[in-house]
């Protein structure tokens, strides 16, 4: 991932522009690619803590995305464990970087500004892999979401 560099901003320091960018590669993905119907902006974004990541190329270009949200309060997680304090969503790559590790490299980025507390995500469950290369586990049975089967991963504070 030497040829991107990773970027983060709370909604009031997004630029229109990161914003433009931001919403383009996520409707890309989810609503042309995926064909998602259910609506992407479920007005998370704007709340003070959620945290916008993204990865550019040396143009300037967003080719990837997750965003860092609180948890809602019965948000689910192993039994035994610490509730998660983040929980990582809306993970895209715009299709013509994908298998350049930016997915990955925007995890590791989270984890090593936030990976002293716990998180959940919840994974396309034929991308799971990639949150578990960076110590997140399986919980609960697949579900769908979406159309799409999904997984509980949880990774506890390090």
């Amino acid at each position: 991932m030497s040829e991107h560099s990773v970027r983060h901003a709370r909604w009031e320091h997004l630029t229109t522009d990161e914003l433009y960018d931001i919403v383009r590669l996520r409707n890309r993905v989810f609503a042309l690619e995926q064909r998602v119907s259910a609506e992407d902006f479920d007005g998370r974004d704007r709340e003070p803590d959620t945290e916008h990541w993204w990865s550019t190329t040396g143009e300037g270009s967003i080719v990837g995305y997750l965003r860092l949200v609180r948890p809602a309060d019965a948000e689910p997680h192993p039994e035994g464990t610490d509730a998660p304090t983040r929980v990582v969503g809306r993970v895209a790559t715009r299709a013509d970087h994908r298998g350049r590790g930016i997915a990955g490299g925007l995890v590791a980025a989270v984890l090593d500004r936030h990976g002293h507390e716990p998180f959940v995500l919840h994974a396309q469950q034929y991308v799971a892999a990639l949150y578990e290369r960076h110590g997140f586990v399986r919980f609960g049975a697949p579900y769908d979401e979406a159309g799409i089967a999904h997984v509980g991963m949880y990774r506890p504070g390090s």
